[in-house]
């Protein structure tokens, strides 16, 4: 074997792991809630594991102007911890609803936050997942829905989207309603400027050789 087929064995090793570090286990989220203009409301976030692998996700960069939200959370399930304010973990814990209720005093034109799933058991054959959810209800107990009201998909009403964490690492998400959202993250450019810097080495010590 030459002396560049080892460098392009070793350079598609780097490429491999740098992709797998930089996968796309992470979403943006942003809610058009413009219809909602200083209307009270609750948010309700929910992480629930169904024969799943133990994992958690981290919202984090919550954004919202208008109001704000209450100054603590409604309920948080002990398998919850954090705060709006700064990040909330929801771990998949399989004997509670892992659920977080933040009340809002009103509305603004729009809610953002970004959203990361992380786990050491992920591989595991197909056949489990964690889903992280949010609706958006009027009252505290969920009862009257201010968007997907008619629960389409059987959805639960108000549930504005799902994002699954699979057994197997892999990822889907659905929209319930307009007003919602959902954006994979990328993988960070930085590790494919690292791939093709390295591809051009090679190419360089190719001309060279030649």
């Amino acid at each position: 074997m030459n002396f560049l087929k080892i460098k392009l064995i070793v350079i598609a090793v780097i490429m491999f792991a740098a992709s797998s570090a930089f996968a796309a286990l992470g979403y943006d989220v942003t809610v058009n809630t413009s219809s909602l203009i200083n209307q009270e409301g609750y948010l309700y976030f929910q992480y629930t594991p169904v024969n799943a692998v133990d994992s958690t996700v981290t919202l984090s960069n919550f954004k919202m102007d208008g109001s704000g939200l209450h100054a603590i959370p409604t309920s948080q399930s002990s398998s919850v911890t954090g705060h709006l304010f700064s990040s909330v973990t929801f771990a998949n814990a399989p004997t509670e609803l892992n659920d977080y209720n933040h009340g809002v005093n009103g509305f603004s034109n729009d809610i953002k936050f970004h959203l990361e799933f992380a786990s050491n058991s992920l591989g595991a054959p197909a056949g489990g997942s964690s889903t992280f959810s949010l609706g958006l209800f009027r009252d505290v107990n969920g009862q009257t829905p201010l968007f997907n009201v008619s629960g389409i998909n059987y959805s639960v009403p108000g549930t504005l989207f799902t994002i699954d964490l699979n057994n197997d690492g892999t990822t889907a998400f659905q929209t319930l309603a307009n007003e919602a959202t959902v954006t994979p993250t990328p993988i960070p450019a930085a590790a494919w400027l690292l791939g093709s810097g390295l591809m051009g080495l090679v190419g360089i010590r190719r001309k060279m050789v030649l």
